[in-house]
């Protein structure tokens, strides 16, 4: 794996590219924290993971690691913000196929009606200059997962709590 420049929160502001997509889960804020940061249950929900566990001694707040499978992607992430239920976000710090040179990924949650979460996702990325012509595939197939995954969220957390 190449290692990446491990960033702060702030690079989601200001990195080249910015990926965003949202929805609105039935599910309350709490089981969609809950289910965020439960790093064993994303294969169950997120619908392009494959592999998804701690790497560290502790599993939650910010500095702790994980090991993670997405399509053909493989990666080591670091969290760098946990906020129940409002915001978490993490840098990769090795990749293994290495489109870009930084990478942050963040979720914030907020209430949403009749007791549901909104939530918004945004990848942000320092493309290396041969990645930088990729951008609408890269886009697509981030909005496409997401999509999905959302949708097989509130399930996954409808059949967990319903």
């Amino acid at each position: 794996m190449a290692a990446l420049r491990p960033e702060e929160l702030d690079f989601a502001d200001r990195a080249r590219w910015q990926f965003n997509v949202g929805a609105t889960l039935t599910a309350s804020p709490s089981d969609v924290w809950a289910a965020f940061t439960d790093n064993d249950s994303w294969p169950t929900w997120y619908t392009t993971c494959r592999v998804c566990r701690t790497t560290s001694a502790a599993s939650a707040g910010v500095g702790a690691t994980r090991y993670i499978e997405v399509d053909t992607l493989q990666a080591h992430e670091r969290v760098i913000a946990w906020e129940p239920e409002r915001l978490w976000a993490f840098t990769v710090t090795e990749l293994a196929r290495p489109f870009c040179t930084a990478m942050v990924e963040r979720a914030t949650f907020a209430p949403g009606p009749a007791g549901g979460t909104s939530v918004t996702y945004r990848m942000a990325t320092e493309p290396r200059w041969w990645a930088r012509p990729l951008r609408r595939i890269t886009a697509a197939r981030m909005e496409k997962a997401w999509a999905a995954s959302f949708v097989a969220l509130d399930r996954y957390l409808a059949d967990a709590h319903g």
